[in-house]
């Protein structure tokens, strides 16, 4: 098993600024810590040193009429048990969430520490995608942008997520195809349709999950665009032909 073996500080910061003063040092590796899942098998073999995020007021989850606000260090499971989050966007964030990891593990994996982690099909990062979330980080300043233009900085941290009101005609759907209801999926596709305009989210088919703005297009057609235009790999869980052939499946059905 994996051991951080140089690892000799770990702080608890009480405010932003000192927790990023700390991960800034260059003499002493520091990296962050929310829930820690991802800490001990995917962290360089060299950390020094741990900030906790964990005192920086950034758990809450707030709702108003510009839609949810969701702050970094929310684990998973206070977000699935929200009502609110039940409630947004016909439970897609929802069903995104349950898949995304068993119980177990949502009740310490927090927002922010799932995104940075995720790999090319996590259901999370999917639907987010999907439903447009924009990304504030803070460095030398505070910066919001489109999760999906988002690339992570060493010495920035994630504070906040937000999800944006969806109007009352928005229809939202999430599909996955799995070799187990409880594994993570081969492939996903989450969609949410405003009128003739689509934002269609696809995880399996890259190293990251992508999304594309599709506008006045049947189901069939953006099954076939979809399968145009997506390079899958292929890997012990799938080949690429599969995964082009599902990821097309699963958009008729996220359409339909």
């Amino acid at each position: 098993m994996p051991m951080l073996r140089e690892l000799t500080e770990y702080h608890t910061p009480a405010t932003l600024d000192e927790a990023l003063k700390l991960l800034r040092r260059r003499k002493i590796r520091t990296v962050p810590i929310g829930g820690g899942g991802s800490l001990v098998p995917d962290a360089p073999r060299d950390v020094q040193a741990v900030v906790d995020l964990s005192k920086l007021g950034l758990s809450f989850i707030e709702a108003d009429e510009d839609g949810l606000s969701l702050g970094a260090t929310t684990t998973l499971q206070t977000l699935l048990d929200d009502q609110r989050v039940k409630a947004y966007a016909g439970g897609v964030l929802l069903k995104a969430l349950r898949d995304t990891a068993g119980r177990n593990v949502r009740e310490s994996a927090t927002l922010a520490g799932s995104i940075v982690a995720a790999r090319g099909n996590s259901p999370l990062v999917t639907a987010l995608l999907a439903l447009n979330a924009q990304i504030t980080t803070h460095a030398q300043r505070e910066q919001t942008a489109p999760l999906a233009e988002w690339i992570p900085s060493n010495g920035a941290l994630i504070t906040r997520l937000s999800l944006p009101a969806l109007p009352a005609e928005a229809r939202a759907a999430y599909e996955k195809v799995a070799r187990t209801p409880a594994d993570l999926p081969i492939v996903c596709v989450a969609a949410v349709q405003i009128g003739a305009v689509v934002r269609l989210a696809l995880g399996g088919v890259a190293e990251r999950p992508i999304v594309m703005r599709l506008m006045d297009i049947t189901p069939d057609q953006a099954a076939q665009h979809v399968q145009q235009a997506i390079y899958p790999a292929t890997d012990y869980f799938a080949s690429a032909a599969y995964r082009r052939e599902m990821a097309g499946v699963l958009v008729k059905r996220a359409l339909s």
